[in-house]
């Protein structure tokens, strides 16, 4: 009986021991497998800007062209870290489970107009055509308008801690405990 309980104390402890997830990723691999992901979109606000543009044109105070146009279109501006930039992956010399991270700062990964959105409400052209170039100067300030308030907004600093959390995921779901996940 008691080589039973010794025995099966025995096998216990060391399937408890052998079952343990101690992570076999090295410090290289991991950080190329995270690398491998290259950017990290974290925060992507969406907007919907209404353009108007408006041009005439006269000939000894005569009018000879009109064209006016207004219109709504939505633009993406999308932030999060690239991992392209250099960044820090180390184990904690206490606890090899744990890695520490430092990730780089997080920026405007996209600011794009999405043409397909577009909504006209109305249109006025006598004398001559409306033409992309026509408003694409409009739109491209709309696209920096937009940029100032998003960043007056906070996108960076939601996009870095929303980066933090996807890495320590990451990490977990590697089998690591997360450590300090930081920016440089």
């Amino acid at each position: 009986m008691r080589t039973l309980f010794l025995a099966l104390t025995t096998l216990f402890i060391l399937l408890t021991v052998g079952c343990q997830r101690f992570p076999s990723l090295l410090e290289e691999e991991l950080s190329t497998r995270i690398r491998a992901i290259l950017e990290l979109p974290s925060v992507e606000y969406r907007y919907k800007e209404i353009v108007y543009v408006g041009e005439q044109k006269s000939f000894l105070f005569l009018p000879t062209s009109n064209k006016e146009v207004l219109f709504s279109v939505e633009i993406r501006v999308q932030a999060g870290v690239d991992l392209q930039q250099p960044f820090t992956v180390k184990r904690d010399i206490r606890n090899p489970r744990k890695i520490h991270v430092t990730l780089p700062p997080a920026k405007i990964l996209l600011l794009d107009v999405d043409e397909t959105t577009i909504q006209q409400y109305f249109v006025v052209e006598q004398g001559s055509r409306i033409h992309r170039m026509d408003y694409s100067k409009e739109l491209e300030s709309a696209k920096q308008r937009i940029l100032q308030d998003a960043l007056k907004r906070g996108i960076l600093t939601e996009a870095e801690q929303q980066t933090r959390i996807l890495i320590k995921g990451i990490l977990e779901t590697a089998g690591f405990e997360a450590g300090e996940v930081g920016r440089s």
